[in-house]
């Protein structure tokens, strides 16, 4: 199998790695849909959705025959892995991440972002600035256990977003040669 045949795909990694561009571009080659889990996730003044009613919302998107989920959120982790055939992993260094969230908040600073609800203006949160601190050592283990525990899915991991992005350009590549 190969991320060509994959219907159900994650997007996953630290905040500012590159998930949502990634995810958008995988989307438009596969021609698959895509769900920003911010999107879903947050309610108007970032409002968080309640954990257990988070939990059978995240079972519900990943019930479907056809989805990319692009986000994090470690507690539905395991629900997105045991569904997907497909998992993007963008193990992306710290410095970059950082660098790509302030980078991020510059370019929205006046616009809503297109993966987040209309009243989630961009900032950048303390908890969000302590999570991507915090990523490599809590969440990116958590992140290389499930895919030691689920061998058969297909895997890309990614360390730099310009291996990501010569890895999306060959796939289109192939993509439009089969059409």
């Amino acid at each position: 199998m190969g991320v060509r045949d994959c219907k159900k795909i994650i997007v996953i990694g630290n905040c500012g790695s590159g998930k949502t561009t990634f995810a958008t571009r995988l989307a438009e080659i596969l021609n698959l849909p895509l769900t920003h889990l911010d999107a879903e996730f947050w309610q108007p003044g970032w409002v968080g959705t309640p954990r257990e009613q988070w939990l059978e919302k995240v079972k519900a998107m990943s019930t479907g025959d056809e989805w990319i989920l692009d986000g994090n959120y470690g507690s539905t982790l395991k629900v997105r892995f045991l569904e997907a055939d497909c998992v993007i992993f963008m193990d992306i260094s710290r410095p970059t991440c950082f660098m790509n969230l302030f980078k991020r908040r510059l370019k929205y600073h006046t616009k809503p972002r297109p993966d987040l609800p209309e009243d989630c203006p961009e900032i950048i949160r303390r908890d969000e600035l302590i999570r991507t601190w915090n990523y490599p050592k809590a969440e990116r283990n958590r992140v290389l256990s499930y895919m030691t525990r689920f061998p058969k899915k297909e895997m890309h991991t990614f360390y730099s977003l310009k291996a990501a992005k010569k890895w999306l350009a060959n796939l289109e590549k192939k993509v439009n040669e089969e059409k």
